[in-house]
């Protein structure tokens, strides 16, 4: 089950993996030229600027759904503290009725 997720999550950043052996074998080269290394320089900065894009995206739709959930939670807070309520009423309510119901049967 680990291999089948370690398989998916290299499936899911292909592309960065690809570039980072890219990357890494540009580094093992013992005389890379200049213009291997602009081009090598290049791609890390092209794909890096996409993963920062995306990064940012990502963030935003997280604050968002926080957000949401923050105020789902408030609101969840706030129904229950009037179930609480309601519930002290009803038991109120039931003592009062007790206390009629004893009263009226003598």
């Amino acid at each position: 089950m680990i291999n089948d997720r370690t398989e998916e999550i290299k499936q899911m950043f292909g592309r960065e993996y690809d570039l980072l052996q890219r990357s890494q074998k540009l580094l093992e080269k013992e005389s890379p030229t200049k213009e291997e290394l602009l081009e090598g320089l290049s791609d890390i900065v092209k794909h890096f600027n996409v993963l920062l894009t995306d990064a940012i995206k990502i963030t935003k739709i997280g604050d968002a759904s926080q957000r949401k959930l923050m105020k789902a939670n408030e609101k969840i807070e706030s129904l229950n503290e009037k179930l609480q309520e309601s519930e002290q009423n009803i038991k109120e309510l039931n003592t009062i009725l007790m206390h009629y119901i004893k009263a009226t049967d003598r």
